[in-house]
């Protein structure tokens, strides 16, 4: 058998042979053209030497016509075998692709398969959490779900849309195609995660249930204000202010470090107190001896305020065992005046902050930092100093 590269090399001498065989066939045609085209244009008299002459130049000018033309010629057939070379890679190169593209529709074809199996395997095991542990009809929630997709019918309200459309992002998940997932966790984290928005939805539903505050009903203010001293986190401010809203305290100060409804901190205190901050009245003072300076002169036209410190001392008292002046006796509630703590943006800006209106008196309690407490400095100056007793091994109680 003969090989591939000896029959392309015969296939190169005889490209070779008729390509030499028909260059001098032009160049004799040529030649004579030339000679015969000479000889009629010149009178008998020329001599046979100017003849001859004439004819080499027609020769040389000849060559020179037919040489680019028999290099285009010869040249594609030196070339010829790296030509070969190069469609021969070009079809092994488009196999080889062929193949691996067969290859790669193959694998695809796997992957969808097992994707499609671990979505039933995620399906299953969601099922199975939602049926036993939390006693929910998983074949109408999927009923529900896919009637929310297919029909205009809208979301079913016996599940509502947030926990419908918690089912669907958990089919959706893009580790459906991941093996190492945890289906286990997957599915009990989504079950719960769907229980707690169907009684979400459920609570929001029930006529009953009251869940917005009553913008009708004003506030009633007792004599107590809350002196907050340094206190580091804005969400305990936060805290203490709901708190102060539903106990209806006349006033909240803040002082030093603390965050504030209007300064810092701000974003993370609403976040929390939920509108009681806008609603309880609140000063912030550089310092707490500021606050205490302040509510001192206040007594000089009779208004006496006992300040109490809330600390964990030697000396503190049982907060039950003090009698405090403006208790919660029938007519003894106080309306603040509010106008002047929510006209101005920026408390700093009022140079006298108002001192709350009583008759009987009041009780000023101070909460200090959540590590160091109330400052040292400042306890020595308070009427009182209070504690509420602990019967576990922590010291005290969060500041909120």
């Amino acid at each position: 058998m003969t090989h591939p590269d000896q029959s392309r090399q015969q296939q190169h001498k005889n490209s070779g042979r008729f390509i030499t065989i028909f260059y001098f066939a032009i160049t004799s045609l040529l030649v004579s053209s030339s000679s015969s085209s000479t000889m009629r244009s010149r009178s008998s008299f020329i001599t046979t030497s100017n003849v001859i002459k004439q004819r080499n130049n027609a020769i040389t000018n000849n060559m020179a016509k037919i040489t680019p033309f028999f290099t285009s010629w010869t040249t594609p057939s030196k070339s010829a075998s790296s030509s070969s070379t190069i469609l021969f890679e070009s079809f092994t190169s488009s196999s080889k692709s062929n193949q691996s593209t067969n290859h790669e529709e193959k694998q695809g074809t796997a992957t969808t398969n097992n994707n499609s199996k671990n979505k039933e395997a995620r399906i299953k095991a969601l099922h199975t959490k939602l049926t036993t542990t939390f006693n929910i009809n998983a074949t109408l929630l999927s009923t529900a779900s896919l009637t929310s997709i297919t029909s205009t019918s809208g979301y079913n309200p016996s599940f509502g849309k947030s926990a419908i459309k918690a089912y669907q992002s958990y089919l959706k998940a893009s580790a459906l195609s991941s093996t190492t997932e945890d289906v286990e966790k997957a599915s009990i984290r989504t079950a719960r995660q769907i229980d707690f928005l169907i009684k979400q939805h459920k609570s929001a539903e029930a006529s009953w249930i009251r869940h917005l505050d009553d913008t009708t009903k004003s506030r009633t203010n007792f004599p107590i204000i809350l002196v907050l001293d340094n206190v580091r986190s804005a969400f305990n401010v936060g805290s203490i202010f709901r708190t102060a809203d539903a106990t209806g305290v006349s006033f909240v100060y803040t002082t030093g470090i603390t965050p504030h409804p209007k300064g810092n901190g701000r974003e993370k205190v609403a976040k929390v107190a939920l509108g009681a901050e806008r609603v309880v009245p609140t000063r912030h003072f550089d310092s707490t001896k500021e606050v205490v300076d302040f509510l001192r002169r206040g007594e000089e036209g009779g208004k006496k305020w006992t300040l109490v410190g809330m600390e964990t001392t030697d000396r503190s008292l049982d907060y039950t065992s003090l009698s405090y002046p403006g208790g919660v006796v029938e007519g003894n509630a106080i309306t603040t005046t509010t106008s002047s703590s929510s006209s101005s943006s920026s408390p700093e800006e009022e140079e006298t902050p108002p001192i709350p209106n009583h008759d009987k008196g009041g009780t000023v309690l101070f909460l200090g930092n959540e590590v160091s407490g109330v400052d040292t400095d400042i306890l020595q100056e308070l009427d009182h100093v209070v504690e509420i007793p602990m019967f576990g091994s922590k010291n005290s109680l969060n500041v909120a």
